[in-house]
């Protein structure tokens, strides 16, 4: 292993201490040691080798410790050592999305560690928020959606609030740009790369998939969220965003496809109906090997180009137009349909739709009764007049 007592001339400023380092190691898996030491004697060099620690973080096990992390996240984005300042919380209250964060930042308890004091969950809340809306207000053309803060929340428990606002700040303008946007229209265009990518790999599973209609949008929280809002183990959120810092933007539908794929059999033995299969596909299994899928999404990356299917993609969104464009006449035809039949109904027939159901044979009863009541009321005036 390499000796940490290297001279001063090979080292540079960190955040954490030969003594902080010595004292991990004694948690790291044995078969980890080895890259553990390599990864620190990158970051603890004048001259990073930015290279290889992007293969290290790709490779079975990613960064392995929160400490190196800590460095290397920041290395692999490129970002600066600037203290970059938060909004104070008075000022962002006033952000009209302050609700809205808020309500999924409370409802994101299951993402802290375990064990953890509701006082402390309580500050890191605040934290979150935070970060969130401070991002947010800098860029007023980014538009939170729910997700991003499985993302945030993700970075604040790995590496303080101070890293986390510069490296959401970055991905938001990079990595998650496209979510951001007002409309869904881009988010949606990127999966629609899931299906071919898996036609690729397996057409009889892909043909499964599309004859269900369950379409792409099950997968729309593991792309937007980096996967951080379907798996409950930080450790595999946190080796995820290991592999997705180091790697293209675009390789997580790579992932994906692979992960669906992993999954055949259970697929192909469900009833290919939407509900079946959305029920199989959209909770991931704890015992899923993401080391196998990542290993396979990298290889498919390098052998297969998404510009190879782009036409495919295309005709995929102008079939999904003309499906959208031929529902909206339907609703149209229906609604018109039915205003139709509501103005040929009697007055009385339109009302009584408005009565609550419990009501309505109490009612129907008490107007056959008045019916006959009035009835009766008016052949004894009739006689009364007659005599």
């Amino acid at each position: 292993m390499t000796d940490l007592g290297d001279s001063d001339d090979n080292s540079s400023d960190s955040s954490y201490s030969k003594v902080d380092f010595y004292e991990v190691m004694n948690e790291v898996p044995e078969n980890f040691k080895d890259k553990v030491d390599e990864l620190n004697k990158i970051l603890q060099s004048t001259n990073h080798d930015i290279d290889r620690l992007r293969d290290l973080a790709i490779s079975e096990g990613g960064l392995v410790i929160s400490l190196v992390r800590s460095e290397a996240w920041k290395l692999l984005l490129n970002l600066p050592n600037n203290d970059e300042q938060i909004y104070p919380l008075e000022i962002i209250k006033e952000h009209p999305e302050y609700h809205q964060v808020d309500m999924d930042v409370r409802r994101c308890l299951k993402r802290f560690p375990p064990g953890i004091s509701y006082e402390k969950i309580g500050i890191l809340q605040k934290e979150l928020i935070a970060i969130i809306l401070s991002v947010i207000k800098e860029y007023p053309d980014l538009k939170y959606y729910q997700g991003y803060h499985d993302v945030a929340v993700t970075f604040l428990i790995e590496v303080g609030q101070k890293e986390a606002y510069s490296i959401m700040k970055h991905l938001s303008l990079h990595h998650l740009k496209e979510f951001l946007k007002p409309t869904m229209e881009e988010t949606s265009y990127l999966l629609l790369h899931v299906f071919p990518l898996i036609k690729k790999l397996d057409p009889e599973l892909e043909k499964f998939i599309e004859k269900s209609g369950i379409g792409t949008i099950f997968a729309l929280p593991w792309l937007i969220s980096w996967f951080s809002h379907s798996l409950d183990q930080h450790s595999k959120v946190v080796r995820l965003f290991d592999y997705f810092l180091a790697s293209p933007k675009e390789i997580i539908l790579y992932v994906i496809a692979q992960l669906i794929c992993s999954r055949r059999d259970e697929v192909l033995n469900t009833e290919c109906e939407m509900a079946s299969v959305h029920m199989v596909l959209s909770k991931i299994p704890e015992s899923l090997n993401f080391e196998l899928i990542l290993g396979k999404a990298t290889e498919m990356y390098k052998e297969f180009d998404l510009s190879n299917i782009k036409e495919e993609v295309d005709q995929r969104v102008i079939l999904e137009a003309k499906l959208l464009n031929d529902q909206r006449e339907e609703n149209a035809k229906r609604k018109k349909d039915k205003k139709f039949a509501n103005e040929e109904q009697p007055v009385f027939n339109k009302a009584f739709r408005y009565v609550p159901i419990w009501i309505r044979p109490r009612m129907r009863f008490g107007l056959l009764f008045f019916g006959f009541s009035l009835a009766a009321g008016l052949w004894a005036v009739f006689k009364s007049n007659n005599n």
